[in-house]
């Protein structure tokens, strides 16, 4: 199926329906989005096909031994050559689909381990948001009044022709994973035996060390922990004393770096997800903020 040209996607539909207190999320869906999937070039059938309502197993219900079937539902998952490219939520047109946890909810049905597309997006009638789950900002965002100024934007990353076409080698940022999944709120996560591989000392306030994490079904993510004087006072004795002494010393160039090359070592880590986020040139990301260490 071919992708329908930007001019018939929505004609006709009246956009003062939105203001209808009876206009649903419901037929946001019939109005709305299914055109929008129609125009890009899915159907209910293969190659190129929209699954509805796909039960998924709960990640999160492990309980000691026990294991209880609890399912979490995508509204809409697109499938292409048999392959999960890409989510779709809907909400009623009085929903804020932006910063708020439905934006939570979608990205953990994109990064869950029977899905891990790289897309998910939004629509609640008024608006159209797609993000990237590497990026912290919509890579797409626009009123549905004007989605024909955007059609070909759309058409390029989410056609069936174009949505595995994505290049994910850098890995995930394990702070915007989880600030997407709420755990922002909560002023105390605890990580056991933290591999401290270097020590960057960034000001004498500020350092930094990093490592990768990997969730029980889940792919690898990188995750940056920033912590303060007070809290690198406490990894006297955790590291070794040649280096605890050198990252006091003032610092020559920007920053200070201490690598420990023969060895990794471990401490439990009590943090909370950071408020500021950072950026390289390759990425943005979320650091942890050490509350201390254990």
């Amino acid at each position: 199926m071919k992708f329908e040209k930007l001019s018939n996607v929505l004609s006709g539909f009246d956009f003062e329906l939105l203001d209808d207190p009876e206009f649903l999320e419901d037929s946001v869906r019939e109005e709305i989005i299914t055109p929008i999937l129609h125009g890009l070039g899915y159907s209910a059938s293969k190659p190129y096909r929209i699954l509805r309502s796909k039960k998924l197993l709960h990640p999160f219900v492990s309980i000691g031994s026990a294991r209880k079937r609890i399912h979490i539902v995508p509204d809409y998952l697109l499938e292409v050559d048999e392959r999960f490219a890409w989510t779709l939520e809907a909400k009623a047109p009085s929903e804020d689909i932006l910063n708020t946890k439905h934006v939570e909810q979608a990205y953990s049905y994109a990064t869950h381990s029977e899905v891990h597309v790289p897309y998910f997006a939004l629509c609640n009638g008024r608006e159209f948001v797609l993000y990237h789950i590497s990026k912290s900002q919509p890579v797409i965002q626009f009123p549905v009044r004007a989605l024909s100024l955007y059609w070909e934007n759309l058409v390029a990353i989410l056609s069936p022709q174009k949505a595995l076409d994505v290049d994910l080698r850098l890995k995930k940022d394990f702070g915007l994973h989880l600030k997407r999944l709420g755990f922002n709120e909560f002023s105390h996560l605890f990580f056991p035996d933290v591999p401290i591989r270097f020590i960057g000392k960034m000001s004498d306030d500020h350092y930094m060390t990093g490592s990768s994490v990997k969730p029980e079904g889940n792919d690898s993510y990188v995750v940056t922990f920033d912590f303060n004087h007070n809290a690198m006072l406490q990894l006297e004795g955790k590291i070794p004393s040649k280096a605890y002494k050198l990252l006091f010393e003032p610092i020559i160039n920007s920053s200070q770096l201490v690598q420990f090359a023969d060895a990794a070592y471990f401490a439990t880590v009590d943090c909370r997800v950071g408020d500021t986020l950072a950026e390289n040139e390759d990425e943005i990301f979320l650091p942890l903020w050490v509350n201390r260490f254990l």
